[in-house]
């Protein structure tokens, strides 16, 4: 590009290959300059008075699930917690290693995880039994939740 003065005013004459270049750096740094976007928070909440899992990312709801969370005094606590450590098989060290798969530790002891019997009310030691039968949704859960993911734990059962 170059310029020449005109009667008191500047006169451009552009040349071809300096507009092409001129947009080429524009478009590069713009593309370095807009991260991408990030991905929706992931969350859970267990509703122990309906006996309910839900996941969400961001507002959508991408699993909800029956759960079966702790009976009388092995109550499931009530709190915020973050996904801790996931196994596709753990065994219990507390009740003579029985298996616990896709396993997500919540707190301590306390569990979220896959198992054949899931009543519709409270009937585990503390941890939040998943159903494994028809869709697996305990197999869904694991493999969609990350570790770091809020959870949040509320409500009372009422029965």
């Amino acid at each position: 590009m170059s310029a020449t003065f005109v009667a008191g005013r500047i006169e451009w004459r552009t040349h071809r290959w300096l507009i092409i270049a001129f947009f080429a750096v524009v478009v590069h740094l713009s593309a370095q300059t807009s991260p991408a976007p990030e991905p929706p928070a992931k969350r859970v909440e267990i509703d122990k008075t309906h006996q309910m899992l839900r996941a969400y990312e961001g507002d959508r709801l991408v699993l909800e699930t029956r759960v079966c969370t702790g009976k009388w005094d092995k109550s499931t606590p009530n709190g915020q917690f973050t996904a801790g450590e996931k196994q596709r098989m753990h065994y219990s060290k507390l009740f003579q290693n029985a298996p616990m798969p896709y396993s997500v530790e919540v707190t301590g002891n306390v569990f979220i995880h896959g198992f054949t019997s899931v009543p519709l009310h409270p009937a585990s030691h503390g941890c939040i039994r998943v159903p494994l039968d028809g869709d697996n949704p305990a197999k869904r859960f694991f493999e969609w939740v990350e570790t770091g993911t809020p959870i949040l734990i509320t409500g009372r059962w009422e029965g």
